[in-house]
């Protein structure tokens, strides 16, 4: 029986389970969408739900609640040095596009980007898509994106 059973143990030791969900959150709030395992999206949507109505709140509580999840120990403090001279749009895009959006940067993209998108929506932010079978060894996979009108 799985009586107040409330998450997906999704096979793994709750901090390496923990780490997972941290790391695919961060993944998909940089790009928008990520294709995983469908127990992991199931798992990852309910964090990323939240995280997105936390956000659309622009306080500085809210920015303080996004930032336990998505900062922890990354450092955004090593920029390369193609972003000297740019402005801040080109600078974000060229974060977006090489992966190192990462950190406060990334609390930033999630308030600035993310929330204004769904500002007039009252849920359901994300669309869970079933792509098949891995090959290797058949689990269900899909894609968990980032719902636009």
């Amino acid at each position: 029986m799985r009586h107040r059973v409330d998450r997906r143990k999704l096979g793994l030791p709750s901090d390496q389970r923990r780490h997972l969900l941290t790391n695919l959150t961060r993944q998909f709030v940089r790009v928008g969408y990520v294709h995983t395992t469908v127990g992991r999206a199931k798992e990852l949507r309910r964090l990323v739900e939240k995280l997105i109505t936390t956000a659309k709140d622009d306080t500085l509580h809210a920015r303080r609640e996004a930032r336990k999840v998505l900062v922890g120990h990354s450092r955004s403090s090593a920029r390369p040095a193609a972003l000297a001279g740019k402005t801040e749009a080109e600078k974000l895009q060229l974060l977006v596009d090489r992966s190192l959006l990462n950190g406060e940067d990334l609390v930033s993209h999630l308030f600035k980007h993310v929330a204004p998108m769904f500002k007039d929506r009252p849920g359901g932010y994300t669309r869970l898509t079933r792509t098949g079978t891995r090959r290797g060894d058949g689990a269900d996979t899909c894609v968990l994106e980032l719902v636009r009108d």
